[in-house]
């Protein structure tokens, strides 16, 4: 689908990172400054319009972070129901949540566009700032860097629990809390503790990120399973059942690459193609700012963990 895009873009100096590389973020270079610009929405992941407007703000914003900038100013992406009364009410909940979302992150709403769709569908457009020779991209991870990953995984499955009565409002809570943290402390942190590389762990799943960052940085990528931080009742759910529309193409897409030398059960597996709404950062820091980055992160609330290491290529990932 990108093919198009790169033909398109090729050649412009103006671009520092297109769309050859699949990073999280475009950045174009302005006045000798970075504009880092990006686009997404969501459908809901709660019964709450508001928390539902602050997540898809966080979702939206956390490609802005992703590259090491900072959100300037982002356009509402609506795309909403013929409602009246209530669900008039709950769309006007939903925008008050991303303004929120948009507030806290420092930024401001220009306004935006809204279309009719029979499916809720809300996010945003954002534009933000980065140092042009300070950049994160997915194309810069190095041989003998850690992998820190800054939040659990396993939201994709525990959002269509909860859609399908498997779990209550008080067994998604701990996960909707991190779908609406920002991701802006952690990228703070990562260009603080010199970090080389990262990327955003969305709908692709940990796999599929991964393999981004494999693929632009010309690098291996290992994962120790044991060390992945994981929401509590995930594999339970699994194990009822409940997966997501997009598991197992999240699983055909990383398939040529994958080597599962840990011998993973299906139960085990399904956590690495399990799409993410609003996850964590996945960073390549170096190995003597491993340490004192995860403890930052940690100091800061952020369920973060150390779940492995980039090796020299050819790009492949490795489980073990």
């Amino acid at each position: 689908m990108i093919a198009p895009l790169v033909r398109l873009a090729g050649g412009d100096e103006r671009i520092l990172v297109g769309p050859e590389t699949g990073d999280d973020a475009g950045v174009y270079l302005l006045d000798g400054h970075a504009l880092v610009a990006t686009a997404d929405f969501i459908t809901p992941v709660c019964d709450d319009p508001r928390r539902f407007g602050r997540v898809a703000a966080a979702n939206s914003l956390s490609d802005v972070y992703a590259m090491g900038g900072r959100p300037l100013f982002a356009l509402n992406l609506c795309c909403f129901p013929e409602l009246e009364g209530e669900g008039a009410a709950a769309l006007s909940g939903v925008l008050q949540g991303g303004a929120e979302g948009m507030a806290q992150a420092g930024a401001v709403l220009l306004g935006g566009h809204s279309v009719r769709d029979e499916e809720l569908k809300y996010g945003l457009s954002v534009v933000g700032l980065a140092d042009p020779k300070r950049l994160l991209t997915n194309a810069d991870a190095r041989p003998g860097d850690r992998l820190i990953l800054t939040k659990p995984l396993g939201t994709g499955v525990l959002v269509n629990a909860f859609k399908v009565d498997k779990i209550d409002e008080a067994g998604l809570e701990p996960a909707l809390k991190e779908m609406e943290r920002l991701n802006d402390v952690a990228g703070r942190l990562a260009m603080e503790h010199g970090v080389h590389g990262a990327t955003d762990v969305t709908g692709f799943a940990l796999a599929g990120h991964a393999m981004g960052m494999a693929k632009a940085s010309g690098v291996a990528i290992r994962f120790v399973f044991e060390r992945l931080s994981v929401h509590d009742d995930f594999y339970r759910l699994v194990k009822a059942g409940v997966t997501t529309g997009c598991t197992v193409a999240n699983e055909d897409n990383v398939r040529g690459i994958l080597e599962d030398r840990a011998g993973l059960d299906r139960l085990q597996r399904e956590i690495l193609f399990d799409p993410q709404t609003s996850g964590g950062l996945l960073l390549a820091s170096p190995p003597e700012s491993a340490a004192p980055l995860l403890a930052a992160l940690l100091a800061s609330g952020h369920r973060a963990a150390e779940i492995g290491e980039v090796l020299a290529g050819p790009p492949r990932i490795e489980v073990v």
